[in-house]
């Protein structure tokens, strides 16, 4: 009876979370504050297959090993933290299975915990070498926080150390162990020191810093055995040469923690497979960090084993969660403390078919770009400006054509800056009043700007497809598609008649070519309903011909203007923003940022309902930052409803107030945000010059410091305001009679040139 009972376990019963996390790494933890940090107010829970709360793992093979920090000082948040923020988290919790369609995972100890949506960041495990001898001891990983104390108390003082590989932790390795004072071997079967960058010059420099500081490199050479009886005391290659040492390192690159999903359904391949959004083939289920295998701006697989990529997935993967469809499209990021300098390596090198180099190598102030087809697609910077590193991610990320630039690249003391920068056109929704955009396009047309990205809402994304269909030459195209919706009616002595009249006319019998009132054409199967239990007005079937034969659709994907527009989603009243860089845009796409309820029906487009963006806000402009960055932008906005007017005087021009003041334009500069992250820099400035200057040096490469330090405040923003007449009528967004439509475009017209004038003038003067 006894022996059974002390069988038996006792399981806990089944527990729901709103959201779970398996893993414990800087995904993980990132991930569970972005989900407070937006304003999640449901359960969050951590699962740690470790019995040691999250850490970096950065400071594992840095100051960890080397005694300067205790193993406490990597933690990425104290554990009161996750209290505070409401988040759970439980350690030597592992994770053995996954069941989606159960919407469960169990737990090494059998706990059965069910989920409303779940991150699986449980990161990557060090490869090792099976060869004879790779079972005695003194053969270490530096992964987890445990390894750096093993390490250092094995070796002890002045040993003999082979590491193998040459990759970004066995250089940081090498830098710890050397400056302890341990005789160091590095040991690499690839031609040169950190094959992942490309460059004979650079290749060249590492080893000229590895001699003098006494690391012997042997390179294109691997290991066929390890020495010893019990401990390691040497190696052999596949050359026959013996290396004699008393302890090993392995620095041979890593493989996805993915046994987890056996069974489970999940595509799996060198990581969980997700798309754009790092979601997986589950909808319910996201990766980030070192287990996902995500497709690049060049559509090619790849997972990035780095923690910078990590932090920065787990955030983008927290917020899809809840819904806001953000894009991964991040570039790579990897930064490495070498010897006596450091340096920062962005996007990839080997496919590049240019090298330009700016700067003095051995003074460590210098860059070398990677260009293929004239593109930057890759940076090395060691010493550079945080500035400059951030316009040339932004060149990377928008695949900036640069060629014919080679002498500005060249130059240390040039501003690249320019290079990066990228005009913006946000259009606003407001019906008839999208002749007004019209206009305002043919006078930049005329002044030489040209958008790279334009963002519009309702009309505007109607106007904005058109745009990107017709890069640096929209105004026909936009020109032609008003003609065709406006209205032919009739014109009296009064123009408020006019208006009144067109209105009425529009309201009553729609456009025939935009949209058609329900009550005029015979019913369709999911019309035969009552009035009373309609759902829209107008059927805008005709609007979506109309598009169809001006915007090439297709195109749009890898055309040179980037269209963003906004709807938002009916049942969880969230806003969405659909990007030609990820999403297939289509007609219907647009007719959801114009689905303005009661007017139109929503639109579905998947398994979704969308109606106009205008129902939360009628600019884009905030979403479209955040999905192109906010850095080195000069911005157009057009808005279309007057920020100020006198007090209505009637019941109509009350309403018509009231709607310019919902969908006016509401982006204001946050001066508050800009004043705390100028005292910020001054203070981090501050610090930096009280530090030693390798240190400072090494700081400077951080991917941190680079993102806050090197902010670009020199973005600007140029508003073209279609301020209202005299004795205006109230409700011209009704108005699409063509003397209405034509004197919008002309307003526009003449409005943005002189604004545009009014901007050239102080650079004209100096």
């Amino acid at each position: 009876m006894t022996k059974a009972v002390r069988g038996k376990r006792t399981q806990r019963p089944n527990e729901h979370w709103d959201f779970v996390i398996v893993g414990a790494g800087i995904a993980a933890v990132t991930a569970a504050y972005a989900l407070r940090d937006e304003g999640c107010q449901g359960s969050i829970l951590i699962l740690s297959a470790e019995d040691y709360y999250p850490y970096n793992r950065p400071p594992l093979t840095k100051g960890v090993l080397s005694g300067r920090f205790a193993p406490e000082d990597a933690l990425i948040a104290a554990p009161e933290e996750y209290r505070n923020r409401g988040i759970g988290i439980r350690l030597n919790s592992g994770v053995r299975s996954v069941a989606p369609q159960r919407h469960e995972v169990r737990t090494e100890s059998g706990d059965r915990i069910g989920y409303g949506k779940l991150l699986i960041a449980t990161g990557a495990v060090p490869r090792s070498l099976t060869v004879p001898g790779s079972e005695l001891a003194g053969i270490f990983h530096l992964h987890s926080i445990h390894d750096p104390l093993t390490v250092r108390e094995y070796l002890g003082d002045r040993a003999r150390v082979v590491i193998v590989g040459t990759s970004f932790i066995a250089l940081e390795v090498a830098t710890t162990l050397t400056r302890m004072h341990h005789k160091v071997t590095l040991i690499d079967e690839a031609p040169t020191i950190f094959p992942r960058i490309a460059s004979p010059d650079l290749a060249h420099f590492f080893m000229r810093r590895s001699a003098a500081w006494d690391i012997d490199v042997q390179l294109n050479e691997s290991i066929q055995a390890f020495r010893g009886s019990q401990r390691v005391n040497g190696v052999t290659t596949t050359q026959g040469e013996a290396i004699d040492c008393d302890g090993v390192i392995l620095a041979i690159g890593v493989a996805p923690c993915t046994s987890l999903l056996s069974g489970s359904g999940l595509k799996v391949d060198d990581g969980i497979l997700v798309d754009e959004f790092l979601q997986t083939s589950h909808s319910d289920i996201y990766a980030a960090g070192d287990v996902a295998r995500y497709a690049d701006r060049d559509g090619r697989r790849r997972r990035t084993d780095h923690w910078e990529n990590a932090r920065r997935q787990g955030r983008i993967a927290a917020k899809n969660m809840l819904g806001r469809r953000i894009p991964y499209d991040h570039v790579t990021h990897y930064f490495c403390n070498f010897l006596d300098f450091s340096f920062t390596f962005l996007g990839e090198s080997k496919p590049a078919d240019t090298r330009i180099q700016r700067g003095q190598l051995e003074a460590k102030d210098f860059a070398e770009f990677y260009l293929r087809d004239g593109r930057t697609v890759g940076l090395f910077s060691t010493g550079r400006p945080p500035e400059e590193t951030q316009a040339i991610e932004t060149l990377i990320r928008e695949k900036t054509k640069v060629d014919g630039y080679a002498a500005q690249l060249a130059d240390p003391e040039a501003d690249i800056a320019a290079l990066a920068r990228t005009t913006v056109l946000i259009l606003q929704g407001g019906g008839a009043l999208g002749a007004f955009e019209c206009g305002v396009i043919r006078a930049m047309e005329e002044a030489g700007i040209h958008p790279g990205v334009v963002g519009g809402v309702s009309i505007g994304a109607v106007n904005g497809a058109i745009v990107a269909a017709n890069p640096r030459n929209a105004t026909s195209a936009l020109e032609s598609f008003w003609g065709e919706i406006a209205l032919c009616t009739p014109r009296s002595a009064n123009q408020w008649v006019d208006h009144g009249l067109a209105a009425w006319d529009t309201l009553m019998f729609g456009i025939p070519k935009f949209f058609r009132p329900r009550w005029l054409y015979p019913a369709r199967e999911d019309q035969k309903v009552l009035p009373i239990n309609w759902t829209s007005l107008y059927d805008p079937a005709p609007l979506k011909a109309l598009l169809e034969r001006y915007v090439d659709f297709p195109s749009l994907r890898d055309g040179p203007v980037r269209l963003i527009l906004g709807a938002v989603d009916v049942e969880n009243g969230t806003m969405t923003f659909f990007d030609s860089r990820v999403d297939e845009i289509t007609a219907d796409h647009v007719l959801a940022s114009c689905s303005l309820p009661p007017y139109f029906p929503w639109t579905t487009i998947g398994d979704r309902q969308y109606w106009d963006a205008g129902v939360i806000s009628n600019s884009p402009l905030e979403h479209v930052l955040m999905k192109c960055g906010a850095n080195h932008k000069d911005i157009y906005m057009i808005d279309l409803f007057p920020g100020r007017r006198s007090l209505p005087s009637n019941l109509g021009e009350v309403i018509t107030r009231k709607d310019e003041i919902t969908y006016g334009e509401r982006i204001r500069r946050d001066t508050q945000l800009r004043e705390l992250v100028d005292d910020f820099q001054a203070l981090v400035s501050e610090i930096m010059r009280s530090v030693d200057a390798e240190t400072a040096a090494r700081l400077r490469q951080r991917p941190r410091y680079i993102d806050l330090m090197g902010l670009d405040w020199t973005s600007t923003i140029t508003r073209i305001v279609r301020d209202s007449e005299t004795d205006e009528w109230p409700a011209l967004d009704y108005d699409f009679s063509a003397s209405t439509i034509a004197r919008h475009k002309e307003r526009g017209y003449e409005i943005a040139r002189q604004r545009l004038q009014e901007k050239a003038a102080p650079r004209a003067g100096r």
